[in-house]
């Protein structure tokens, strides 16, 4: 038995008018520009991953590194080498330019640490720091002013300002302040709070 194996052909006739037209033009043109756009963003984010992960410094320090750095110097003689006691890229800084530790970057490779320092900075430690005040021997003994007269004195019943970052977390009412105050005699040995320039 022999199938009949005839061709057929189906003829679809589609008559388009030109408002037809216009809207399918005007559909593919938006399908085109959406998947542009989603291919720009994928490039753009997989772009700024690849940047982060090319410009980012390796170790602990990556998530701060254009932070301005800080440290405490270990002690020196008396007052009058306080101005100069910093390293290269450092000066004697001010205690407005490190009120807010928060933006700041402790440098532990140059300054002094204690056992759980980690990276930051050691507490009870304290410092000879800028006032912004004028000239002033420290007779007186007022912190914020007393300075050492700016740091060019080195008699013992002179004194300057010294600030240090609190331990005792538990004092009422439990605010932790950032920095506290005092003097010290400006003939004596003393640690120096330096800033990055």
């Amino acid at each position: 038995m022999m199938k009949d194996q005839s061709e057929h052909t189906l003829v679809v006739n589609i008559h388009l008018t030109r408002g037809l037209v216009i809207l399918l033009c005007a559909a593919l043109l938006t399908v085109a520009w959406l998947g542009s756009l989603a291919w720009g963003q994928k490039e753009a984010a997989a772009s700024g991953r690849q940047d982060a992960l090319t410009s980012a410094p390796a170790g602990p320090l990556a998530a701060t590194a254009d932070m301005r750095r800080y440290y405490l110097h270990g002690a020196v003689l008396n007052a009058t080498q306080a101005l100069t006691a910093c390293a290269s890229g450092y000066h004697m800084a001010s205690l407005w330019e490190m009120l807010d530790t928060s933006h700041l970057q402790y440098n532990p490779a140059l300054g002094v640490f204690a056992t759980d320092s980690g990276s930051g900075p050691p507490t009870v430690w304290s410092g000879w720091v800028r006032t912004g005040y004028g000239s002033d021997n420290g007779t007186t003994d007022i912190a914020g002013q007393a300075n050492c007269s700016a740091w060019t004195s080195s008699n013992s019943a002179h004194h300057g300002t010294v600030v240090s970052l609190p331990s005792n977390w538990t004092t009422a009412p439990q605010d932790i302040h950032v920095w506290t105050v005092g003097t010290s005699s400006c003939g004596s040995p003393a640690d120096v709070w330096c800033v990055e320039d």
